[in-house]
Formats: C-alpha cells, structure tokens, sequence
C-alpha cells in the first residue's frame, strides 16, 4: 500500500500514540519503559505495524527493542528515517521479477537508463544466473517463500514489476508480504501477462516430454533458439523452465484479489496472447488507481523498448500519490 513518511514535527506525536494504542493505555510517560509497562514479544511486533503505519516506513524491530522508551525510539527514528536524493524524490527500489525460465540479468540494463531516484534490483529465481546452482522451485508457495527473503520492506518504499510469468509471481509476491504483516509494494506493474484469472494456460505443457516442451517453448519465442538448439545446454535448463511452467500451469489465484497498491499495466501492440482488453481486465485487482498504455513490439518488446518501459514506468512512480511522487 501507498505510504508518505510522515512530516519531522508530526513523528513523535506518532510514536506517542502507536505506543498508547498497541499498550491500550490513555496515557503514555515518555520515560516508561515498554517492557515494564506491559509490554511483550507479541505486542512488539503490533507496535512495529502501527509505527510502520503512521511513521510511512518500517522501524527494524531490533531498534525498538533497543529504544524501549518513546523518547530514546524518537530519537533512533530520526537516524534512520529514509532520506530524499537529490532532485526532491525520495529513493525507489523498484524489484523485477523475469518471465519464465528467463534469468533476471534482463534488467541488467535499465539500471542505466533509469532516472535517479528509482533503484532497479533484478529479483533472480533459484536455478538460473547467480542463483544457477540452486535446486529450481515447481511450487508457487515454496517459490514465494524464497522471493519475499528477497524484498527490503523496512527502508525506501518499493515496488514489483513483472514481465509475463514474472507478473503473476510480483502480484502474488506483493500479497504474500503484506499477509506476513509487512509493508506492502507502493505500485505493482504488470507486463504482457494475462491478469489471474485468466493466466493459467487452458492445455499444460509443464509435464510434456522434452522434445515437445522444447517445441513449444519454441513457438513461443521467448527462448534464445541458440539455446534450444543446445542439447547440452537443454538438459541443464529444461528442468528450470520446466519448474516456472509448473507454477504457471498449475497456477489458481488464491486470498484477496486487492493487491492495495496502484497498478500499472503495459502491454504490447502486436502481442496477440496479451493485449489491450486482456490486460486492461488487471483493473479488478487494485482497489487504488488503474491505468494501461501500450509498447510498440510483441509479446516480448521487453527487450526492444527497454528506455520506454523505464520511462513509462518512472512516470507511472511519479504521477500516483506516494513516496515516489515529488516533494
């Protein structure tokens, strides 16, 4: 969900009243010390959740724990709190997840392109680029598990984008976190991908033999055909992509629908799986604002309009309310 860090004069007001509300008291001495005045294990994490709310960013829970009191926590909050960068916007990291059997070395190059404020971190996927050697995931939960020890929810706001498969996996991942109690993505952007309920393929070609999976995966385009025409090669990466198309295949959405951020929605003008109406049907899974726009090239113009995509992208982060708009 969407956070603006709260203005200098209004923290410690904040503080005061995340304190009063997780202790039930009426009033707070700002000397007391949580533990002593009821204070748990429990009730710690609550406190983080209402300072994470009021404060717009996330206060680690070992410097609560540290800081027991609301004069020493407001003082350590004034430490650590998320600074602008030059420009007025506060930093962004923006997450992107790849499409199926993709490394995630295929953000490599916005990192370049991108405007300052936002920070591109490629999430890789285990079994494939610096994660190679570690065991692929055929399970969505197992694979979520895994994600979200990747995603920093306690510093600059942050975002997921996703590119086909990687779409699904950023809208799930993004619910994943906020059902674990933490900060939720402040935008989700959705890529050739079709929304959820319509994402799983009508015929399954995860459990295919080899030859007609590499078939497949060749009309899809979306494999090097250097690779596929790699037996060496496809014997160390059929069981990668093999993993991801096992998600996929067996993919059904699961708990709220509400991602409860704003989406972004892009889509290629030539993708015929992907297009305009499908991916404008992305609307019912945010509560927040909705908008889509359209990339010249096909199902795959993630590697033919990387400069677009980056801009449309940072211009999505600035337009919407939030931490990444101008201050």
């Amino acid at each position: 969900m969407t956070r603006l860090v709260l203005p200098e004069g209004m923290r410690r007001e904040a503080i005061l009243e995340a304190w009063s509300q997780t202790l039930e008291l009426d009033s707070v001495r700002e000397e007391e010390n949580f533990f002593d005045a009821g204070g748990n294990s429990m009730l710690l994490v609550q406190l983080q959740r209402a300072l994470t709310e009021r404060l717009g960013f996330k206060v680690p829970l070992q410097d609560i724990f540290h800081h027991p009191t609301v004069t020493a926590l407001a003082s350590r909050v004034e430490e650590i709190i998320p600074a602008p960068v030059p420009g007025g916007r506060q930093k962004f990291n923006l997450y992107c997840l790849p499409y199926a059997g993709c490394s995630a070395r295929v953000y490599d190059g916005w990192k370049s392109v991108a405007p300052e404020f936002l920070n591109v971190i490629p999430v890789e996927l285990p079994g494939r680029g610096s994660r190679c050697m570690d065991r692929p995931l055929s399970g969505l939960r197992e694979l979520l598990d895994d994600l979200s020890a990747a995603i920093d929810t306690s510093g600059s706001p942050y975002g997921l984008f996703g590119h086909s498969f990687g779409a699904i996996l950023a809208y799930e991942l993004g619910k994943r976190l906020v059902s674990d109690g933490l900060p939720g993505p402040s935008s989700l952007v959705v890529s050739a991908c079709r929304p959820p309920h319509l994402a799983t393929p009508e015929t399954p070609v995860f459990d295919r033999p080899d030859h007609e999976f590499r078939n497949r995966l060749r009309e899809l385009r979306g494999t090097p055909p250097e690779l596929l025409a790699n037996d060496e090669l496809m014997e160390i990466y059929i069981p990668v992509i093999r993993a991801d198309y096992s998600i996929l295949d067996n993919y059904r959405p699961y708990g709220k629908a509400d991602i409860g951020c704003p989406v972004l929605a892009l889509h290629g003008s030539a993708d015929p799986d992907a297009g305009e109406t499908i991916m404008k049907q992305w609307r019912a899974y945010t509560g927040s604002s909705f908008s889509a726009h359209e990339i010249s090239g096909d199902h795959f113009f993630l590697h033919s309009a990387e400069e677009e995509i980056v801009s449309r992208v940072a211009a999505h982060l600035t337009a919407v309310p939030g931490p990444a708009a101008s201050r």
